[in-house]
């Protein structure tokens, strides 16, 4: 019988301001969730990334390493045993090495017929975080915005050119786009095409 994880997601360095509780299923594997990660926190999903967790490291392919890693995408959330507060490192951008901690706070019986409902986001806080810019650096920027009220900081994403300011989150707009993310994000990792 399949099981509802919920796990509490941190953005590592703004760990009060940006952060999710995402509910996904025991069925799916660690590549599904990385997916939800990097959807949920608006990244333009362009940088590699992998998890780690208990000391074994999980890549989405062995094509760049001399010994081969656990993959992601062949690896089920129920087959890694999970316990409450286990906590599985992720890492996104390797040159900024944006981090995640995303921690298990339940596991539940999930209800019949209801898989199609998962992942979604069951709480958040902060709009998400902005590539290839530092924890760090996207701190000052929150700090500079709680001091003043405003953003000057224009951020171009999927088309948008707007003052990016970390308040508008939206949790609902949030699930309501998630899965078709995941999707999109999913066949651009595990399906990339080739530029000729």
């Amino acid at each position: 019988m399949a099981r509802v994880y919920t796990f509490k997601i941190i953005y590592m360095g703004c760990e009060n301001k940006i952060w999710r509780d995402i509910q996904i299923s025991s069925n799916s594997t660690m590549a599904v969730l990385g997916y939800a990660v990097l959807s949920s926190f608006s990244t333009c999903a362009y940088h590699l990334f992998y998890m780690e967790y208990k000391g074994t490291n999980y890549e989405l392919n062995d094509e760049e390493f001399q010994t081969k890693p656990k993959l992601m995408a062949e690896t089920k959330l129920g087959n890694l045993k999970l316990e409450i507060g286990d906590k599985i490192h992720m890492i996104y951008d390797f040159g900024e090495e944006q981090e995640f901690e995303i921690t298990l706070l339940s596991d539940e019986e999930m209800s019949r017929g209801s898989g199609r409902t998962y992942p979604k986001v069951s709480d958040g806080a902060g709009r998400g975080i902005i590539d290839d810019m530092s924890a760090e650096d996207l701190l000052d920027l929150i700090k500079k915005i709680d001091k003043t009220g405003k953003s000057d900081f224009i951020y171009a994403h999927k088309e948008e050119h707007l003052p990016w300011d970390y308040h508008n989150y939206q949790i609902d707009i949030d699930n309501c786009l998630l899965k078709g993310e995941i999707a999109k994000i999913k066949s651009a990792y595990e399906n990339p095409v080739e530029d000729f």
